[in-house]
């Protein structure tokens, strides 16, 4: 798998970093304001019905219903009120049901299961690119912090049967996003889908139940650490900005924590980021 990259903003927290510890992040506490709110689209609900009626569930169809199961089983298993259906045509059959004619009843159960799986998942958000100008102003404090590369997290975040849980997915950028529907793969829109004002960050994500995190306190908040294989981290790239007794401090920590990690100052020309050779430590 490809390098990808953590922006830290704050030069402190490069030591426990080296550590291999990594923070995943509740949604309540991302800068995204639509993180796993529910969007309910009336027409989408009722357009998806109807074409699940006409065609039927596909074998497709019935790996994400599965998946689907999987995570309200871990998540929220109050809401998962029957079984996944044992072949396509119970599906299809039980899917003409008149039961399902009401979508109202489809938005609060909507709204009620995303409050629940918003209280229990965590995001560790990483960004495809080293060289994106807004990621350094907006996530490493204008260029004065630092850049984790990470390698190999694939071998690390696997995946499971939920298809959405322990693995890395790409997020997807939707100038709107439809939310979940009978559609039996939509419910993956609540975990990796968001607005296209949000491209640039070129994010890929894990996502973890918050109970599998190891619970720490600071500044009278809960952080939620996972650690990482010391060799997962491949190299730290400093800002064009940082101060350079806070570089020197994180050669330092470097050499004492994890002597295998380059580190590396990025460069800042003609309005493009580039990454310069190995420091000399000390």
């Amino acid at each position: 798998m490809t390098p990808l990259y953590k922006f830290i903003g704050n030069p402190k927290l490069a030591r426990s970093i080296l550590g291999g510890a990594v923070k995943f992040t509740p949604p309540s506490e991302l800068n995204d304001p639509a993180e796993l709110n529910p969007t309910f689209n009336r027409d989408a609900v009722t357009e998806s019905l109807r074409k699940l009626r006409t065609t039927g569930y596909s074998e497709q169809d019935m790996l994400h219903l599965g998946r689907q199961a999987a995570v309200l089983r871990i998540l929220a298993p109050e809401f998962q009120a029957s079984q996944v259906p044992e072949s396509r045509e119970v599906a299809t059959r039980r899917i003409q049901s008149t039961h399902y004619d009401s979508t109202s009843a489809l938005d609060q159960y909507l709204m009620d299961m995303s409050h629940v799986i918003r209280s229990k998942v965590g995001f560790f958000c990483l960004s495809k690119r080293f060289d994106s100008l807004p990621m350094w102003a907006h996530y490493a404090a204008n260029a004065t912090g630092f850049v984790v590369e990470y390698v190999n997290l694939d071998t690390v975040f696997c995946g499971d049967e939920t298809g959405i849980l322990r693995q890395l997915r790409d997020v997807s950028y939707e100038p709107e996003i439809e939310g979940v529907t009978f559609a039996p793969c939509s419910h993956e829109s609540l975990f990796f889908s968001k607005y296209s004002d949000w491209s640039y960050e070129s994010e890929v994500r894990a996502v973890l139940p918050l109970a599998e995190c190891r619970a720490q306190s600071a500044d009278g908040r809960t952080l939620y650490l996972y650690d990482l294989p010391l060799k997962s981290l491949h190299r730290l790239v400093l800002g064009w900005n940082i101060d350079p007794s806070k570089a020197k401090d994180i050669q330092v920590a470097v050499a004492e924590t994890n002597p295998c990690v380059q580190v590396v100052q990025a460069h800042f020309r003609r309005g493009k980021i580039s990454i310069g050779d190995p420091c000399c430590i000390f």
